[in-house]
């Protein structure tokens, strides 16, 4: 294969690899472009999520970490694990231990939507949060339970009430009409809380940050402004939140 400089590259300023849960994934890319500047491309490989049983979640985890040692292998610069169910199958514990690990094996730059939601609630310095989620009412208590992960306080949570596999079609505005709503009811939250990636919250994230005075913390956002730090990407980015402009 001939010598190319990296410039020729569409990924010449980071090329950020991503294990994406959901067979079928559709926002996760499509808001991805929409954030990071020019130079920075993205590198998929979709799981094995369907419906989120036990089953499922067991492979995704063994295709996740083959996919990250071929993301590596294909020169990668930083190798995101998506899916905190998937990050947390084995223990918090392990979850961490397992990025230190593969850092270790791959000679390459490790994240997981754990560990960039955790970074990115510490940087706004999140406390008290609302948890405005895309799934059924079922789902709401485990959801919301992810918060504590990242050290904060759950004043409410509500979910949209969609299947794993119909979150695609989730409208644009719910994010902004579910995080109205719960802080209307929770005035003194600190934070909107919007996890999963997977369903369109790039644009609820600036209007209702100005509406309430309170950080908004997405996890499509927090993947990717972590994946960007790390990769020496100190873009200030305007248009999706605090996260972006200020840290």
């Amino acid at each position: 294969m001939p010598d190319q400089s990296r410039n020729d590259m569409y990924g010449h300023r980071a090329r950020i690899g991503y294990t994406s849960p959901p067979l079928t994934t559709e926002i996760f890319p499509y808001e991805f472009y929409k954030i990071v500047p020019d130079g920075v491309t993205l590198v998929l490989t979709s799981l094995a999520i369907v419906v989120r049983s036990k089953d499922e979640v067991d492979q995704s985890y063994d295709i996740s970490m083959r996919a990250a040692r071929e993301m590596a292998a294909a020169g990668c610069d930083i190798v995101v694990l998506g899916g905190v169910p998937i990050n947390v199958s084995r223990g918090v514990a392990n979850a961490k231990q397992m990025i230190a690990d593969l850092e270790a094996e791959l000679k390459v730059k490790v994240s997981s939507s754990a560990s960039a939601q955790e970074a990115a609630a510490k940087a706004l310095g999140c406390s008290k949060v609302v948890v405005c989620h895309p799934y059924e009412a079922k789902d709401t208590d485990r959801i919301a339970g992810y918060a504590k992960h990242f050290d904060c306080e759950v004043l409410g949570a509500t979910g949209w009430g969609a299947p794993f596999n119909q979150i695609g079609r989730i409208p644009r505005h719910a994010a902004i009409d579910m995080g109205r709503d719960m802080m209307k009811k929770h005035p003194d939250a600190d934070t909107i809380l919007f996890p999963s990636p997977h369903w369109p919250t790039a644009e609820a994230l600036d209007v209702l940050e100005r509406e309430f005075g309170v950080s908004c913390l997405s996890a499509h956002q927090a993947i990717v402004w972590h994946a960007l730090r790390r990769c020496g990407i100190k873009d200030r980015i305007d248009g999706f939140g605090r996260l972006f402009r200020e840290f």
